[in-house]
């Protein structure tokens, strides 16, 4: 049986230009950073004598060049557990949006990110001369929905009494280029609102093939709560792709989710789901099109702060269907495929995480292993040390930042994972925000 393929599961070429992404991560490197203070200052100090590389960004096609740079270039110094605020300049219809714009950045990481009992970094020594040792790795920003609260994501995908009808910016705007409201445009609420909804027209209208969500009076089937979603996804994904007689797109077309108490939110699964897909893939695209033959580990951190309304197993398992949907699309006629994908480490810190484990091979090309990623930083030393089958490859890590805030320049160590990533590599100073070339490289 012929199963068709999502459009947006498609990988696409970069162009040939862009910076590489390729690096061996197994190796360790010199640098210039002293023992003493911590990476990062030194790093965005007039001390450094090395650089970082801008970013590359790999974005949807429908989202604007403007939209772009505005949420590279206008996040507030930090936004821990806070959302759009009056006189800031990111709306949370952005923030969601910001899920199609995800930069990769080769950085140097002087301590490899480990828990124990919190978040830390494994130190990764000195050299001859008192400097410390860093290893090279990519550094993705790829974001996790924000289901921190009920503000973002939970708005984003909501099914309400009216039908949304998707509609693109450029058409509402007569085919001008678009434009970014201003801080002071958005202080009021009515027009931040408005302006919002418009965001979401504008996504519902390029991910979903019927370019509306309908409304909770028309649903065609019931809403499943969580516990039935987690288990209809579990079914669907434990069975084999070449005997598999419909796609994820198809078994959540239609469908919803019933969120827990204390939320009474209904969300469009097929809304998420096309997130996921389209959010993947743009990273997967670049990642394929810009490592080098030696290839990448990929790894992945379930959300924990941004899954208190949506849980992380959820979330997982959107991914994992996002990863078939990848591998359909990839069977076309002349389509790209993961050849350069080595492996995927999943973080399975948690039992409920790791009884899905079993499910993620079945979601990848028979040459990628599938890992716990625990097993990359083995005990007691918890320094990074793939088998010797993927020696040479290149690590992508992930800072797991929110849509607000530059958390990755300014969250201190024992913070969060971000902490830790920013804290101890060059990440923050590829991501500078006054950088003039920070969106030069946008594909």
């Amino acid at each position: 049986m012929t199963l068709p393929f999502n459009p947006l599961a498609r990988l696409r070429p970069f162009p040939s230009h862009f910076p590489s992404l390729a690096c061996d991560s197994d190796t360790l490197i010199d640098t210039d950073v002293p023992s003493s203070p911590l990476p990062r200052t030194h790093f965005l100090s007039s001390h450094s004598t090395s650089s970082t590389p801008p970013p590359v960004i790999a974005r949807s096609a429908f989202i604007p060049d403007s939209l772009v740079e505005h949420l590279m270039r206008n996040k507030r110094d930090s936004a821990i557990t806070t959302k759009y605020l009056p006189d800031t300049a990111i709306t949370n219809a952005e923030a969601a949006m910001h899920s199609f714009v995800t930069a990769l950045v080769v950085a140097t990481q002087c301590g490899d990110y480990a828990w124990k009992g919190g978040h830390t970094a494994v130190e990764l020594g000195t050299s001859a001369r008192g400097r410390r040792l860093g290893r090279k790795v990519v550094v993705s920003t790829a974001l996790h929905n924000d289901f921190e609260d009920s503000q973002v994501a939970e708005v984003f995908f909501a099914l309400e009494d009216d039908e949304l009808v998707g509609r693109d910016l450029r058409l509402r705007q007569g085919g001008a280029r678009f434009v970014v409201p201003s801080a002071e445009e958005k202080n009021h609420d009515a027009f931040r609102r408005a302006y919002d909804e418009t965001l979401r027209q504008h996504a519902v209208y390029h991910l979903l093939p019927e370019r509306r969500l309908p409304s909770l009076h028309e649903l065609a089937h019931r809403p499943w709560t969580v516990d039935e979603t987690i288990s209809r996804l579990v079914a669907h994904l434990q069975t084999p792709l070449s005997s598999a007689h419909e796609t994820p797109t198809q078994l959540l077309s239609s469908r919803s989710i019933r969120l827990s108490q204390p939320s009474s939110s209904i969300l469009s699964l097929s809304f998420l789901l096309a997130t996921h897909i389209t959010s993947l893939t743009n990273e997967l695209s670049a990642l394929e099109a810009l490592t080098a033959d030696k290839g990448y580990i990929y790894t992945y951190q379930p959300p924990s702060i941004f899954a208190r309304r949506l849980p992380a197993e959820v979330s997982v398992l959107l991914v994992f269907c996002a990863l078939r949907e990848v591998q359909l699309a990839a069977r076309e006629a002349g389509a790209l495929k993961l050849d350069k994908m080595r492996a995927f480490a999943l973080s399975t810190h948690t039992s409920s995480l790791s009884s899905l484990f079993p499910l993620l091979s079945l979601q990848l090309p028979s040459h990628i292993l599938s890992l716990h990623l625990s097993s990359l930083f083995p005990a007691p030393s918890h320094l990074y040390a793939p088998p010797p089958s993927l020696r040479g490859a290149t690590l992508v890590i992930h800072n797991n930042s929110d849509a607000f805030g530059q958390n990755i320049e300014s969250e201190e160590s024992g913070g969060s994972l971000d902490g830790v990533v920013g804290c101890w590599g060059d990440a923050s100073r590829a991501l500078r925000r006054e950088r003039g070339d920070l969106v030069r490289f946008v594909g």
